[in-house]
């Protein structure tokens, strides 16, 4: 019996910023072929240097990478998301790269410069991993996620983001992932759960421990039908 459709990529790198995220996926994937994981780090830099320097190293030719983990989800936001729920990124935005001005970022646009700082994530494989992800017992939504260097501690900060880029989620690393796949010219799936919302900063209110443990199962069964599409 077939779960999922059938396509298959001849490997997939499969990326987390923390151990806590990744170990959770190594733990739930069924199948040892056709991918392989990289330990980033917290961030934009580090995220971008790490896989650079993964992909530039290489000599297994990847068709996709799928960066995971999780998210804080804005409240209000369009789609409806919240505590738990798993977000498929639609397209990916540097948040806070431009000119801070209390609580709001004003993009750099000027001729004389060339700034990459959105990233459209549509691809023939994110239409893939959202049927997949159709297929699956859980609430998900689909989305624009923003990446910023300083996670919103305030409510005031995060609504000025989702208005302003139409924003599902924002986390720390993707975008940067994003235009790194760009220049490697692979295209890019990006899987968070929702740890906590986007609210004057109140660790009491996160579930970390559980956005972790559903993301990395969620990825697991994602790239298990993806590496092994006959199971």
């Amino acid at each position: 019996m077939r779960l999922f459709p059938r396509f298959l990529f001849s490997m997939i790198l499969v990326t987390a910023a923390t151990r806590f995220e990744l170990d959770v996926f190594l733990a739930s994937v069924q199948t040892n072929t056709g991918w392989c994981s990289l330990l980033t780090g917290i961030g934009p830099v580090e995220s971008a240097l790490q896989v650079t320097d993964f992909l530039a190293r290489s000599q297994q030719p990847f068709e996709v990478v799928i960066n995971f983990g999780v998210a804080g989800a804005y409240i209000g936001n369009s789609a409806g998301a919240g505590l738990l729920d798993i977000c498929l990124a639609e397209r990916e935005v540097l948040g806070d790269l431009g000119i801070c001005t209390g609580e709001q970022v004003i993009p750099l646009r000027l001729p004389a410069l060339e700034i990459m700082d959105s990233f459209s994530l549509d691809s023939p494989e994110l239409q893939r991993t959202a049927s997949l992800l159709g297929t699956m017992d859980l609430s998900w939504y689909q989305g624009n996620f923003i990446t910023v260097n300083g996670t919103s501690g305030t409510r005031r900060r995060g609504d000025a983001l989702a208005r302003q880029h139409d924003g599902l989620c924002e986390n720390m690393e993707g975008a940067a992932v994003a235009r790194v796949c760009r220049h490697f010219q692979l295209p890019l799936i990006e899987l968070r759960c929702i740890s906590n919302l986007v609210e004057d900063r109140n660790p009491d209110n996160w579930c970390l421990v559980e956005a972790c443990q559903r993301c990395g199962q969620v990825v697991a069964a994602v790239v298990q039908a993806l590496a092994c599409p006959a199971a």
